[in-house]
């Protein structure tokens, strides 16, 4: 049967409609509650579909009821996100699964505008659904609120048998990690092996079927705050903005270790070191008590930060992966800009020029597809300046936005010299 995830968004539905339909990558669309809507245009040559503007149509509808603005002090929820996404031995077809998300859609939120985008662009070629609903209830002008997210899911999974599809339960997935570890707090707390990257049994099943990982999620967004915090302090203030929280673990265990979880399902949760030894508590404070370790500069960091938490807002899971992969790959080999990937990229090329290792080639192909990345996402400069600014300190503080330090140094600077000149010329 199908799972369902959810996440939160908190900007424009612009940005979540250019995601989902970008390159004309959707399979179909379905509308409800908008210009167009399937209960009653059925029939309908849907070519038409492609002329609805739902993003524009949702985010009209949030200010005509006031329900873009901040709410008790926090970021506005300006609409949700699921995706549906079939168990790959159901063999669904898109028909079957149009049917089954419509229904779903409109068994919880009849009274909401939602679009429903269609795509097939995962590893198994499966078709998932992805529902974007409007915050606003459009009978009492309310803000959308689901009181038992739970039972979300335990419908789902109720109507897809109805349909004979077949067993991929959200239970699962908890015991890939912490779950069976809350029950032994207090044991080992590391990684089963010395691994860099540790995948364990249930998170490999899941790769191997396409289906979402929420221990793999929280390792791609703990790797990208890796990469750019300069110490722990950044570190969690970078991961807060990317959605994991981040404690301590028991004080009775047997190694100090960091527990990190999903900010909008906190039983979600994983230690750092199960995740593999790069994400544990000790590898990752002795990568900020040095000085000499890799960082990108403040231009680049600020970059990624922002792609990053693109990436998170439109639950662009695979891209977020790309991106740790591509900064991985970067810090393993001291690129800074594209002109030093270049470089590392043809020296490894000329040292296989009699034909090259295993591990050679495995180094290419990294850096290509890092360097490739990079490119499209405008993540590293052309070429690395010679001094380079602050970096993610710039990047977390002020919303990703923040000025280099090395800039307003200069700027006080030169005040200072304009005054010592004014003082001389009097």
């Amino acid at each position: 049967m199908p799972i369902v995830k959810a996440i939160s968004g908190h900007t424009s539905c612009q940005k979540v409609k250019t995601y989902l339909e970008k390159r004309n990558r959707a399979l179909a669309r379905d509308f409800y509650n908008l210009s167009w809507d399937e209960r009653e245009m059925e029939g309908y040559d849907e070519e038409g579909k492609a002329s609805v503007e739902w993003a524009d149509e949702m985010d009209a509808t949030r200010v005509l009821f006031g329900n873009g603005e901040p709410y008790e002090g926090r970021r506005a929820r300006t609409y949700k996100h699921f995706i549906i996404s079939p168990d790959p031995e159901d063999d669904i077809d898109l028909p079957a699964l149009r049917e089954l998300a419509g229904a779903w859609a409109m068994r919880f939120f009849p009274d909401y505008q939602v679009a429903i985008v269609y795509h097939d662009d995962n590893a198994s070629s499966i078709p998932h659904a992805h529902l974007v609903v409007n915050c606003t209830n459009l009978a009492t002008g309310n803000r959308l609120h689901t009181d038992n997210p739970f039972e979300l899911n335990r419908a789902l999974q109720d109507m897809a048998r109805e349909r004979g599809l077949r067993g991929l339960s959200n239970e699962m997935q908890p015991k890939e990690g912490v779950a069976r570890l809350a029950a032994r707090e207090a044991g080992a707390q590391q990684a089963r092996s010395m691994q860099a990257v540790y995948l364990g049994r249930a998170e490999k099943e899941l790769a191997a079927k396409g289906a979402y990982s929420w221990v793999a999620d929280i390792r791609s967004r703990v790797a990208v705050a890796k990469g750019l915090a300069r110490n722990e302090g950044e570190f969690r203030e970078i991961l807060g903005m990317l959605g994991v929280e981040v404690a301590d673990n028991s004080p009775r265990a047997a190694n100090r270790d960091w527990i990190y979880s999903l900010s909008e399902a906190p039983s979600r949760k994983v230690t750092g070191g199960r995740l593999g030894y790069l994400y544990g508590r000790a590898s990752l404070e002795n990568g900020f008590g040095n000085r000499a370790a890799y960082h990108p500069d403040a231009q680049s960091s600020r970059a990624i930060l922002r792609a990053a938490r693109d990436a998170v807002e439109l639950n662009d899971i695979a891209e977020l992966d790309r991106m740790a992969l591509s900064l991985e790959t970067c810090a393993r080999h001291g690129v800074r800009s594209l002109a030093e990937c270049d470089a590392r990229i043809a020296a490894i090329e000329a040292r296989m020029a009699g034909g090259g290792s295993d591990a050679e080639r495995a180094s290419l192909e990294a850096l290509k597809q890092a360097r490739a990345f990079a490119a499209d996402k405008g993540l590293l400069p052309q070429r690395a300046k010679a001094v380079p600014g602050s970096h993610a300190g710039d990047a977390a503080r002020g919303d990703g936005r923040g000025h280099v330090a090395d800039e307003a140094g200069s700027k006080r600077r030169e005040a200072r010299r304009d005054a010592r000149g004014r003082e001389t010329e009097r």
